[in-house]
């Protein structure tokens, strides 16, 4: 019936999804980039600020001369003193000049390291070659006493073989001189024999 209608249990009502927040978004770099100049830091300490953040060195100078460009056409307020000629604006070209020299600087340093191992390697190399020089040296100094060395034993040889054939010379004019006389008595020892053996019986 329609009077305990009231009485029937209503539908519930959908509950209310959770409210999210909105997702934070990061920075860009160009805001990060306001935010220090802002504070008072240099363009260096800038550069450094962001390298540390893991950003490129030609990012950073993209995103600082879309900087300095937008500073440089930003609107102003009319003042009186617009009619005066004004001086221009250095900033955006000591921005340029300080990261120049900060980058030049970044290369003179990797320029300056590996020179270094460039003098290491040829100071290791010099040593080398001294210590092979060295050696050379060495063996040459053995191999000329090895010579004198064995010239000498040569010499003595040459000597021994001349004292010698001296003796032999020597021993050949003796046997020159005696074997004469000594053919004589061989001679006359054997008539001698001959001489005084007994006659055989026939």
């Amino acid at each position: 019936m329609a009077v305990f209608d009231f009485l029937k249990k209503k539908p519930a009502a959908p509950a209310p999804e959770p409210f999210a927040p909105p997702p934070v978004m990061a920075p860009s770099v160009s805001d990060q980039i306001v935010t220090m100049q802002q504070q008072g830091m240099t363009s260096n300490q800038i550069v450094q600020a962001l390298q540390r953040q893991g950003l490129d060195t030609g990012a950073i100078m993209d995103a600082m001369s879309q900087v300095g460009a937008k500073h440089d056409v930003e609107p102003y307020a009319p003042s009186p003193m617009d009619s005066m000629p004004s001086a221009p604006n250095p900033a955006p070209r000591e921005n340029f000049e300080e990261i120049a020299e900060h980058i030049v600087e970044e290369k003179w340093q990797d320029f300056s390291k590996e020179m270094q191992k460039v003098v290491e390697w040829r100071d290791s190399v010099n040593s080398r070659l001294d210590r092979l020089e060295q050696s050379m040296g060495d063996v040459k100094a053995d191999l000329d006493n090895l010579h004198k060395a064995i010239i000498g034993k040569i010499g003595e040889y040459d000597k021994n073989l001349l004292d010698v054939g001296t003796e032999i010379k020597a021993m050949e004019k003796v046997f020159q001189k005696v074997l004469p006389t000594l053919t004589e008595n061989v001679a006359e020892l054997s008539r001698i024999t001959k001489s005084t053996k007994v006659p055989g019986k026939k």
